[in-house]
């Protein structure tokens, strides 16, 4: 349909009566920022965190997948709040190093989880679980070194690990699967627009795509989203410090600690 509106909208405008055509140019930051509606959670901690980000350097569906963050940020439910808090920590600690690094523990833990939920054996999984979360524990740290020190992270590497073809291949549709049919009625909509963006970001040829989509898949996925709601409160004043321009030294310590001690309050 949309390139048959295109062809009668040009076609209309063939025969209107001709008229000068301005273009104005505005100063980026000109454009009004996303305002704090003071709750715990909202697309201002999200967005206003994410604009530490170099957006030059971000491939397109990973902006196309931050757009969807601030979207479920903005949702009722704190289970959308907490994943997107989480898929926003794990997306700014994939785009900051100036050289991408390896997803070995978000591969390890994207198996496992498939593997509990195909065969109901979560050993794999608990196994994979505190790996994961201090991962997440280091985005932690390289966003707090971003705000702090933002040349220190350009020219620095992410973190390497020693998994096959560095946790680029995993079980990406069993896992987005298994996502999709435990996500709850808020959330549906915005996940298979995830799905579709993390999918081709899966399939890119460059390694920082690879990395964000193997980073959002493993915190959509059940455990790690208990750990995002346990940790939510912390979670969430550290976004807002970094949004609001503070130094975040101390709320990421506490996030962090967070983060950690939830994990053994997981259920499989």
């Amino acid at each position: 349909m949309l390139p048959i509106v295109l062809v009668l909208f040009v076609a209309q405008s063939a025969f209107a009566a001709p008229s000068v055509v301005g273009v104005q140019f505005r100063n980026f930051n000109e454009v009004a920022p996303v305002p704090d509606n003071g709750k715990l959670v909202s697309s201002y901690i999200t967005d206003g965190s994410i604009a530490y980000i170099d957006g030059g350097d971000t491939p397109l569906y990973a902006q196309m997948l931050i757009q969807s963050i601030n979207d479920l940020a903005d949702k009722s439910d704190t289970e959308s709040q907490a994943l997107a808090v989480m898929q926003n920590v794990a997306t700014m600690g994939e785009l900051s190093n100036g050289v991408p690094g390896d997803a070995c523990e978000a591969a390890a833990l994207i198996n496992a989880y498939a593997y509990s939920v195909s065969t109901g054996n979560s050993a794999g999984l608990r196994a994979a679980l505190p790996n994961f979360v201090q991962r997440i524990a280091g985005y932690v740290d390289t966003i707090v070194q971003l705000v702090v020190n933002p040349n220190g992270v350009r020219y620095s590497s992410g973190p390497r690990g020693k998994c096959l073809g560095g946790g680029r291949s995993y079980q990406f549709e069993e896992t987005w699967d298994a996502i999709l049919e435990k996500s709850n009625a808020y959330q549906i909509g915005l996940l298979n627009e995830e799905y579709c963006a993390a999918k081709r970001l899966y399939n890119a040829f460059n390694i920082r795509s690879n990395n964000v989509a193997a980073a959002v898949t493993a915190v959509s996925t059940g455990p790690v989203k208990q750990v995002a709601q346990i940790a939510l409160p912390q979670l969430a004043q550290f976004l807002r410090v970094v949004a609001n321009g503070g130094n975040p030294v101390q709320a990421g310590a506490e996030a962090k600690i967070a983060l950690l001690e939830a994990i053994s309050k997981v259920t499989y």
